[in-house]
């Protein structure tokens, strides 16, 4: 079953990371960057062949991958 695609008007005032700020935000290689879009789990946009990710999306994978031990 396909994702659904989230509401364009969610990106109207959205802060776009880079892949360098993502990594150091996870703390984690390119290439797990790369696997996590792959497999759908970060959406990105392409702009003049550099890769933006939506911060709201960034947040939103950290806190559905957060265990109560991390707390």
């Amino acid at each position: 079953m396909k994702p659904e695609h989230p509401n364009k008007t969610i990106f109207k005032d959205e802060h776009w990371m880079t892949a360098d700020e993502v990594q150091r935000f996870f703390k984690i290689s390119r290439s797990t960057l790369y696997r996590w879009c792959k497999q759908k789990q970060l959406p990105y946009t392409t702009m003049g062949g550099t890769r933006y990710y939506p911060k709201y999306f960034t947040l939103n994978l950290m806190q559905h991958n957060m265990y109560w031990e991390d707390l």
